[in-house]
């Protein structure tokens, strides 16, 4: 794998779980907005969704999923079950892998209580950090808004314009399940009251994990060094809280959208631990099911 950004763990550190993992990430609310979704199954519980003709079911750990505990639902149909292991990597009968590659890689950062964090990123994110601290942040602050607030000045940021809104969807789609309760939204203001960058962080009390959710900046926010003070304000709340990781989701890898890698660079730089995943399994299941 074509991975440019770190070494690979050879192991996931003990107590690590990805978001999808957490109670409280909200999953429901993946994939596409336009599909027709429900949970199914016991011991991982696993997401069903549907597209039309097409149905599919994703699971995330390392205990088989049960297809017959996921026989019943409104969704019900011929479908695609796609297995996320963590940490497993043997393939079961009836599984199998059309990949050699993870189905993604993951940056952990182990937050420790007496341990400054900074000590472990690149020089270029300290610095800016000791920037915003000297020079910006007595024009500018960070607060928490409402989602309204927050989905309008994601609208005009500058990952609106490049990417998508994907990620705003699934941040609103968030805000109707449980996940709401878990989530903070943070944003850096200056003083006419514009916002300049923000960010979502999802809590997880159960795993002791948060991680950042549809992150995004504005061109005077870029100047200022916004997204990197949101980041240091995203570990120490994370650390006050006395939770274990920080995690960040979909680093590039060789075969990923191009549009990823230049926000991976970025990110790559707070003294993240990379983890990959094994290659995603897959299972057939075929006819009307009731």
């Amino acid at each position: 794998m074509d991975f440019p950004y770190g070494e690979i763990l050879p192991a996931l550190p003990d107590g690590f779980q990805p978001p999808e993992v957490w109670p409280e990430y909200g999953n429901l609310a993946d994939p596409a907005g336009i599909c027709k979704r429900e949970e199914v199954g016991n011991f991982p519980r696993g997401i069903r969704w549907a597209l039309g003709p097409l149905c599919f079911e994703e699971y995330t750990g390392d205990s088989e999923p049960d297809i017959d505990a996921a026989r019943g639902g409104t969704l019900a149909r011929p479908r695609t079950v796609m297995w996320h292991r963590v940490r497993r990597t043997d393939t079961p009968r009836g599984w199998y892998a059309f990949s050699k590659k993870p189905w993604r890689v993951d940056g952990v950062c182990p937050l420790q209580t007496g341990d400054d964090y900074t000590r472990r990123w690149h020089k270029n994110a300290r610095r800016d950090l000791r920037l915003w601290q000297e020079t910006h942040a007595q024009h500018y602050t960070i607060e928490p808004v409402l989602l309204g607030e927050y989905a309008h000045a994601y609208r005009q940021s500058l990952v609106a314009k490049r990417v998508d809104l994907e990620r705003l969807y699934q941040l609103e789609r968030r805000q109707q399940t449980a996940a709401k309760e878990h989530t903070e939204l943070w944003v850096v203001r200056n003083k006419n009251g514009t916002i300049v960058g923000g960010t979502g962080v999802i809590y997880s009390p159960t795993c002791k994990h948060s991680t950042h959710f549809a992150p995004f900046i504005t061109k005077e926010g870029r100047g200022v060094f916004a997204a990197t003070a949101l980041v240091d304000h995203w570990f120490a709340q994370t650390k006050e809280r006395g939770y274990s990781f920080a995690v960040t989701t979909n680093f590039w890898f060789k075969s990923q959208p191009r549009g990823w890698k230049g926000f991976s660079e970025f990110k790559s730089h707070f003294g993240f631990e990379f983890v990959q995943y094994p290659p995603t399994l897959y299972k057939f299941v075929g006819g009307k099911i009731f």
